[in-house]
Parts: C-alpha cells; structure tokens; sequence
C-alpha cells in the first residue's frame, strides 16, 4: 500500500497559492461587503397649533391637545393578618368555646398540664345521647384540639371491641373515670394490650361495682335531713 512522503504533504499547502487571482479577489470582495446600519427615525411630533378642520380628521388619542389619561388609583385594602394573626387558633378557640364553654373536659384530657387528666391505662365510662354507654380501658389519647380522642378497649360476650371516642363531640354527654391505673404507664400507648397475655378481659364487674358505690353515695346525700331515731317506714 502506498504512503504519502512528509515532503508531499508540506507541498500540498501550496494549492491555496497557485489559484488564479481573479478566483481570489472575487471571494475577498464577495465577503467584505456589507450593509449599512439605518436607525429609526424619531416620529416627529405634531404642532400644538393646527387648524381645527385638520385636528378633527386625527383619532382622539393622537391629539397633541390630549394627553396621557390619569388612572385613579385605589389603595390597597386592609390585610387580614392585622386583625387576626393566627386564624387557624382563633376558629379553634371559638369552637371550644361552643362545645365545652366550662373547659371541664378540656382540662380533663390535657394530661400535660393537669396531674388529675386521665391517663392511659385507666378505666373510664362514656354515656352518649344516643346509645348504651361503652366501657373500657383507655388505650391511647391523642390531643389534637377539636378533635381530641381517645380509644377504649373492652370484652363484650368475649370479644374484644374497641372504640375511638371523640372527646368533644355533641354526642357525648359524659365522660367518668371508673378506676385510675395502679402504675403510671411508660408507653403513651397500650397497643401491647391486645395480646392475650396482657389484655384485662371484661370490665363490667369493675363498672357495676362503681355504679353500686355512685348510687349508694347519692343515696345517702338525698337522705341527709332524716334523723337516727326515725324510723325507716316499710
């Protein structure tokens, strides 16, 4: 196969030199020409005296007599957060307000500030509006302002049931701790007791005997104003 020598390849620089020089001119002059830059001309502004037969002829708009229309500008209306910072806790204490105007149960389930809140672990007793009341062992809290609730655990015909109730609900009418926990717990939730080794069964004989000792009290308070040697008539 044939190679090219290094003398061949430096002499084959010299195409570009032996073309003809009208070839070149041609593409010099052919490159260097250019156009000129023209700028806009500035339009030239009317005379502010003219004839009223030629002014009436012009659109109202580009009357020299007319100039640029003024905007009325409004001002800025007043910002909402002047008024109310925080609406978020605003609607949420004028809620409350409705719900629990006393602040009774919120006190009672803001176990952060209140030592004598409920706590997990212990038993409490719901009575709603509408429905049987519903027992059980308090299982989790979750403080989340309106929307507070709480999950009770029981055994009904040997079944355990659970029941998220909602502390500020319209439903409920009363919330009563039955038998507060021996220990305080160290877990904010007993999810543990869902385990047969750990789960407390049904709670009714705790309940009644509540309810016994409750009627029993108030038993004795509507009795006050009776004296020792009355006797009981049958």
């Amino acid at each position: 196969m044939a190679t090219f020598s290094p003398i061949l390849r430096q002499l084959g620089c010299l195409r570009s030199i032996a073309k003809p020089q009208s070839l070149v001119s041609s593409q010099i002059a052919r490159r260097s020409i250019t156009t000129a830059y023209t700028p806009k001309q500035e339009p030239v502004p009317l005379p502010s005296k003219l004839p009223k037969s030629f002014l009436s002829q012009i659109p109202p708009r580009q009357q020299p007599t007319n100039g640029r229309k003024k905007l009325k500008v409004y001002p800025a209306p007043p910002s909402s957060r002047t008024v109310c910072k925080d609406p978020v806790a605003a609607v949420t204490e004028s809620q409350l307000a409705a719900l629990d105007p006393t602040g009774e149960r919120k006190a009672l389930f803001d176990y952060r500030r209140n030592p004598r809140s409920v706590k997990v672990g212990d038993i409490l007793r719901v009575t709603f509006k509408n429905g049987d009341p519903f027992s059980g062992v308090c299982l989790s809290i979750r403080l989340r302002g309106v929307d507070t609730t709480f999950l009770l655990r029981n055994e009904l015909t040997r079944v355990g049931v659970e029941m998220w109730v909602k502390v500020f609900s319209p439903n409920v009418e009363s919330v009563e701790i039955v038998q507060r926990t021996e220990k305080r717990k160290r877990r904010a939730r007993l999810y543990y007791m869902r385990q047969p080794r750990h789960d407390m069964r049904s709670v009714e004989n705790i309940v009644s005997n509540y309810l016994r000792q409750k009627s029993a009290l108030s038993g004795q308070r509507g009795q006050g104003g009776r004296g020792r040697g009355q006797k009981r008539r049958r």
